[in-house]
């Protein structure tokens, strides 16, 4: 009986961590990735009549994941991309406050995370976009925006998404 309980313990353990990772493959196939806690797909037209799926927490008030696809020139680097954008969109918005940037290990090695907080229609958000180099000339960006304390309380598992990243060929 002394056996059996640590055997029930761990599987107790381990059931609630692989139920709340679910995998999610972009509807394009561009891009895989798993997805943890509320992080939910919403896929929806836009204007233009575009497909576009965003990730929301909750309600895309609380939190969204945007995953954006750039094409850069050959030899820029996602800090060299994430500081340009930085200069000609990011640090328009209103009540933009600069974060840091830093490193951000994983399958892709130059990666870098960027942090930052902004208003938007009269609400604080922080966001944390996360810049990976996957070809010569490619770089996607997942863009991490919400309220402060979903984003900073959610940040291990945000890294965690992150890191699941994959882009499908």
């Amino acid at each position: 009986m002394k056996r059996a309980i640590p055997i029930i313990f761990s599987v107790l353990i381990v059931l609630p961590q692989t139920a709340e990772e679910r995998p999610f493959q972009d509807p394009d196939g561009r891009y895989a990735l798993i997805l943890r806690d509320r992080w939910e797909p919403v896929t929806y037209q836009d204007g233009a009549g575009n497909t576009v799926t965003d990730i929301v927490y909750g309600s895309s008030e609380e939190g969204v994941l945007r995953v954006r696809q750039f094409k850069v020139e050959p030899g820029t680097s996602p800090r060299a991309f994430a500081e340009r954008e930085e200069e000609v969109s990011l640090r328009f918005r209103p009540g933009y406050l600069r974060g840091t940037m830093e490193s951000f290990g994983g399958v892709y090695p130059e990666s870098v995370v960027f942090n930052f907080e902004f208003t938007r229609r009269g609400q604080k958000k922080v966001a944390r976009y996360y810049y990976f180099k996957t070809e010569e000339t490619t770089i996607y960006v997942l863009q991490f925006e919400g309220r402060p304390e979903v984003i900073r309380s959610t940040r291990n598992r945000l890294d965690l998404i992150a890191r699941s990243f994959r882009v499908r060929s």
